[in-house]
């Protein structure tokens, strides 16, 4: 009785669902279509519950999941499944005991260690997520920057932080999100000169450089450089010159050519 009851529910979620999500239609057909005939498949409810978690339906991705374990408690990926959504549900105790369990069976698995690194930061255990965050990065052939972006924020050393964030531009080549966050931690360890340096390589690969000239001249007026701080103004309004036309005339860089005109010629 306990099943059918669980296939009740689920197959009324299911239509609640169909109505709020109209793009995931065809994928619940097909999956329904397969239950239909295999309604004792642990692993299509699996994906139909992976689904559901794709589109942050909660109730429905967790009843297909449980209907999952009651068929087939072992199936694989299920505790990654169970952990992942117990973690976008806030339930970060029960995601670890999900995810410790996920990674006893697979230990080399990058995204069982990522889920479970991000697990760890929400419960304030920073250097146990470090550990599984550099297990995974070391698995990955090609992480996301985020990951890197992620990680850098456990650190609580900001030195330690940057260094984590060049590690990752030299692996993944200058991205500007890991340059950004490098800069304001340059600029927070008082490191004038390393963060000049980066500004410099953002504006040789940015197609607009006047931005970070700009930011140039404003990190020299406030170590009291006035002189280079002009002439880094004045390197600004010079890129902006030999912009495009259409891009040069446009509001936003109107307003910084009248910020940066009166800056190049009078010391801050």
């Amino acid at each position: 009785m306990f099943r059918r009851a669980t296939v009740v529910v689920l197959a009324l979620l299911a239509a609640t669902a169909a109505r709020a999500h109209p793009e995931i239609d065809d994928a619940l057909a097909r999956l329904s279509a397969q239950l239909a005939a295999a309604p004792d498949d642990a692993a299509l409810y699996l994906a139909r519950g992976e689904l559901y978690a794709k589109h942050a339906e909660w109730p429905l991705a967790e009843a297909n999941y449980l209907r999952a374990a009651e068929l087939s408690p072992r199936l694989p990926r299920l505790d990654l499944a169970h952990g992942a959504l117990a973690l976008a549900t806030g339930q970060f105790a029960d995601a670890r005991a999900f995810l410790d369990r996920a990674l006893s069976a697979t230990p080399d698995d990058p995204t069982a260690l990522i889920l479970r690194a991000r697990t760890l930061a929400q419960l304030r255990l920073p250097t146990a997520a470090l550990a599984d965050y550099a297990v995974a990065l070391r698995l990955l052939p090609s992480p996301a920057p985020e990951l890197y972006l992620e990680r850098a924020a456990l650190f609580a050393s900001p030195a330690d932080a940057l260094s984590s964030l060049d590690e990752a531009i030299a692996r993944l080549g200058p991205i500007l999100t890991l340059h950004l966050r490098a800069l304001a931690l340059e600029i927070s360890l008082a490191r004038t000169d390393a963060a000049l340096a980066r500004l410099d390589q953002l504006a040789a690969v940015s197609e607009n450089p006047a931005l970070y000239l700009k930011r140039r001249g404003d990190l020299l007026a406030f170590a009291g450089r006035p002189a280079e701080a002009r002439a880094a103004y004045a390197r600004a309004l010079s890129a902006i010159a030999a912009l495009p036309a259409w891009l040069a005339q446009s509001p936003e860089i109107a307003r910084l050519s009248a910020e940066l005109t009166p800056l190049a010629t009078t010391a801050p």
